[in-house]
């Protein structure tokens, strides 16, 4: 009996520690167009690490899973979801409508997209153990 409440402790503290590292980035989609195009992919890159990797919604399910990121779309909301490791990160959307363009949450979109927003510099997101980042809005197609 002992024995098992040592490994159900154990096991049960890998589990808290193991979520407790990761956090959210949550917001909503923009296109400058008639709403978020289906094909919409949403990207992170990591800025923490050396080698700096990008991670998108449509990468394989083994690939994300190594990664511990999770992506939530909902083109029909324009709303977004992701779980990942505490960590720094730029984000960005693209899409077939507008091959090569790496939308990004940048100074442009946190500004309002108004004239006098000057700067397109994308915006890191450093997300937190244990928190939430909301009102995190991708899409400058601008």
């Amino acid at each position: 009996m002992a024995k098992l409440l040592i490994l159900l402790a154990l096991f049960g503290g890998s589990m808290i520690s193991a979520s407790a590292q990761s956090g959210k980035i949550t917001g909503k989609l923009t296109y400058p167009g008639e709403g978020i195009p289906a094909d919409m992919v949403l990207c992170v890159t990591v800025t923490s690490l050396y080698a700096e990797p990008t991670y998108c919604s449509t990468d394989s399910a083994s690939r994300l899973r190594q990664a511990k990121i999770t992506f939530k779309l909902n083109h029909r909301a324009a709303t977004y979801v992701i779980n990942l490791p505490a960590a720094s990160y730029f984000v960005y959307a693209t899409t077939n409508e507008m091959p090569g363009v790496k939308a990004y949450y940048d100074e442009l979109i946190k500004c309002g997209i108004r004239v006098e927003c000057k700067s397109k510099e994308p915006i890191l997101i450093k997300v937190k153990a244990g928190k939430t980042r909301s009102g995190i809005t991708v899409g400058d197609f601008w």
